[in-house]
């Protein structure tokens, strides 16, 4: 967890919380990954004044989260957590073959008259993505919001790093965004719908939306297209993940949308109507954000889980994310607990699952799903 060490700041001129890694909270299992990635995996510290720390988290059930009770109680703000986001960084990179799918380089080309166009990346996470983009392309500008200070990020004179409340929408003007990323939100906002109506609303016309969210089963290596949940090969994650899947419902997380996504963004479709209705949101931006997308593309890029294929690149990628995997099953024993799981048995939940994802051998899948379209 985040350990918080008082400290007289000068420049603060007060007392500050300097957020110091405890190692001991890191899985008893080796998870270095310098090997493949030293940049990804540098330890940081970061400061917080102390009027400000309870401005930003909250202790619930052992465990740290951000500060607004609006927000779900899914994954907790620590160390693991940055170190979990820095590999699933890794292995995305990898499968996807890149930080993007669609028509970026376009979008994000050099203007002749010399404007910079602008990024926005939702949510931060570890910083990875938002600190490559910005070297890939150093004429524009990244806007990167999280709902909280999760980590210190290395300057960069492209990036603002943000943090507010994301439920009440995003603190950007009207079509002031060439492309727009949205990434690994979903379980973290109960207000996801309304997020995406926003989404559009900064985008400019003809500007580039991805969105992409890791598909919340565990799924058997069969047959294509792999549907079947993994419940023969392996019933403890099967049966973990239902159980999960229900707290976080049970915090009104609308844990399904991913599948909606397509129809959501199509011209006129009962999506604008029906979160405008729920939102009370303005006619006229309405009739604006009913116009919708077009273009829109699916991708889904299947994720092995160990060692189990018989590519050797495709076993590497496989290892790390069954190691990823197992990290956030390490951290979801809060969220369980607030549904009304007893500690003990969200431990034995956790422990049981993770126990079939660090076999390697048996042959499993994960699904990330990337949906881009261009704002009409």
């Amino acid at each position: 967890m985040l350990n918080y060490a008082p400290a007289y700041d000068r420049d603060a001129d007060g007392m500050v919380y300097i957020s110091q890694p405890d190692h001991e909270d890191y899985c008893d299992q080796d998870w270095d990954t310098t090997t493949i990635s030293t940049a990804s995996t540098t330890q940081t510290t970061s400061t917080i004044t102390s009027d400000e720390i309870n401005d930003y988290f909250r202790e619930a059930h052992g465990r740290t989260f951000a500060h607004d009770e609006n927000l779900p109680m899914t994954y907790p703000i620590d160390d693991i957590e940055i170190h979990r986001h820095q590999m699933q960084h890794i292995f995305l990179k990898a499968l996807v073959h890149g930080n993007y799918i669609g028509p970026v380089r376009r979008v994000l080309q050099p203007r002749s008259d010399g404007s910079r166009p602008r990024i926005l990346d939702v949510r931060t996470c570890s910083g990875d993505w938002a600190q490559e983009m910005a070297m890939e392309f150093p004429h524009c500008d990244i806007v990167s919001v999280d709902i909280a200070p999760t980590t210190v990020h290395t300057p960069s004179p492209n990036i603002l790093f943000e943090v507010y409340d994301l439920y009440a929408g995003i603190a950007e003007p009207d079509e002031s965004f060439d492309y727009v990323s949205c990434r690994h939100i979903q379980l973290h906002v109960k207000d996801y719908e309304r997020l995406i109506f926003d989404l559009h609303r900064v985008l400019k016309p003809e500007g580039l939306i991805t969105i992409c969210e890791v598909e919340n089963y565990v799924f058997e290596a069969d047959e294509p297209p792999y549907n079947n949940i993994c419940h023969r090969t392996a019933p403890n994650v099967a049966r973990g993940v239902e159980t999960i899947r229900s707290a976080v419902q049970n915090q009104g997380v609308d844990i399904d949308c991913i599948y909606e996504l397509e129809t959501w963004l199509q011209p006129k479709s009962y999506f604008w109507t029906r979160t405008a209705d729920k939102y009370s949101i303005p006619l006229a931006q309405l009739e604006r954000a009913s116009q919708g997308f077009c273009d829109i593309q699916k991708q889904v890029v299947l994720l092995p889980i160990g060692t189990w294929h018989p590519d050797p690149a495709v076993q590497r990628a496989g290892e790390i994310v069954a190691r990823t995997f197992s990290l956030a099953w390490r951290q979801t024993d809060a969220a369980m607990v607030e549904a009304g799981i007893s500690k003990e048995q969200a431990e034995e939940i956790c422990t049981n699952a993770i126990a079939e994802m660090t076999r390697m051998d048996l042959p499993l899948l994960g699904k990330y799903i990337m949906v881009y379209a261009t704002r009409i």
